[in-house]
């Protein structure tokens, strides 16, 4: 997808302080309940570059990095050997305060540096958000019925609209901070992002615009132009594309490559029943939903049924051991890169798993269907 590059840190925060014009000193008051080591890292919009590491005891100690700074504010990643990352955004000449706490490291608290206090609510605000979608998802993998799923998912999407709503909130008051560009990556997975659509393009092209105007050089600045031109280019093709097969058919086709590099369209199981299956192996909830499939798969297959099922697996080797170690007997394909993924544009997918059910006249008989609800669906359509 889109921002596929940056570094979206869960536990942001951002550390600038100077003592000399040119520089920003970082002094870290930290509690460990452990030996660790802290990381000071530089995060480029398309790289993450290792500046200097010290050693920490268990307890609390004081520890203070010296970091020279050029005229643009930079983010800095502060983390540990065992996983713990906090962002901090700083400006040149800034003496920045840091007080963390490895055991509760969301609770920071950072002062002398107004970029770093901005990364910190952009950093808690979303973090709740999230903490309320990880337990959606268990919510949503525990469901026994369509109409639960259902309701999990209309809870999700009212959820993230708030979030959205605030962050977008936040970029139209600070468009001339970085802190807003960070805003506008976060992402609760790697196929999710907050601003994911054809609408957010304005609020994205304002930040690029902006930080453009003030550092043109910036690899932020690249980095965004370029997706901005990704974004554009990918939803224009799509449309085109779907302008033309819907005028030869109800639903948008598919050709898609399967394991062996083999174009698979969608059109050539015309005359099956199809369910059109989006998921990934990365998450819970489409493994458990594969596990029922096998069953329904072996049980209607000789009546017509077919699945043809699009992979998010973020690689390709990823993708290719999950199909061969679970033995998956249907067609089985994955985009070049999924992040950009077209079939989920036209299919309108904002959530893994997703399904259509598809009869035999290419119509949409069905949407997000499993387990019995799926049986039910088939039995109905098959006996007619």
């Amino acid at each position: 997808m889109r921002f596929r590059y940056f570094v979206s840190i869960v536990l942001i925060v951002f550390l600038a302080g100077c003592s000399s014009k040119d520089a920003v000193v970082i002094s870290v008051k930290v509690k460990s309940p452990e030996k660790t080591t802290l990381f000071l890292s530089k995060i480029d919009f398309n790289k993450t570059i290792k500046l200097d590491s010290v050693r920490i005891s268990a307890g609390e100690s004081v520890k203070k990095f010296k970091v020279k700074q050029g005229e643009e504010p930079e983010f800095y990643s502060l983390s540990t050997s065992k996983g713990i990352a906090i962002t901090l955004l700083a400006s040149k000449g800034e003496k920045i305060n840091v007080i963390l706490d490895l055991n509760n490291a969301i609770d920071y608290q950072v002062s002398g540096s107004e970029g770093s206090e901005k990364v910190r609510w952009v950093t808690r605000t979303f973090a709740k958000s999230k903490t309320t979608v990880d337990e959606l998802s268990k919510r949503y993998l525990n469901a026994e019925s369509n109409s639960e799923r259902e309701l999990i998912n209309n809870q999700f999407e009212q959820e993230r609209k708030r979030v959205k709503d605030e962050l977008t909130k936040f970029v139209w008051e600070n468009p001339m901070n970085k802190a807003s560009i960070m805003a506008l990556y976060q992402k609760y997975n790697e196929n999710l992002y907050i601003f994911d659509s054809s609408d957010d393009l304005l609020l994205i092209k304002m930040v690029a615009t902006a930080w453009k105007a003030l550092y043109p050089e910036s690899s932020y600045t690249k980095g965004m132009l370029e997706d901005i031109k990704n974004i554009e280019n990918r939803i224009a093709n799509a449309k085109m594309q779907q302008l033309i097969q819907n005028a030869e058919m109800p639903i948008p086709d598919l050709s898609i490559p399967d394991r062996n590099g083999r174009n698979i369209k969608l059109s050539s199981l015309k005359g099956k029943v199809i369910l059109l299956d989006f998921f990934t192996s990365e998450n819970t909830a489409s493994l458990l939903d594969n596990r029922e499939l096998l069953e329904i798969y072996k049980k209607y297959k000789s009546r017509g049924f077919e699945v043809y099922q699009i992979s998010f697996d973020a690689t390709r080797e990823g993708w290719i051991n999950y199909i061969e170690n679970a033995g998956l007997p249907w067609i089985s394909v994955r985009e070049d890169d999924p992040s950009a993924s077209n079939a989920a544009l036209f299919y309108n997918v904002k959530q893994l798993p997703a399904n259509y059910l598809i009869g035999k006249d290419f119509n949409i008989i069905g949407k997000n269907l499993y387990g019995a609800n799926l049986q039910k669906a088939l039995d109905s359509y098959l006996n007619k």
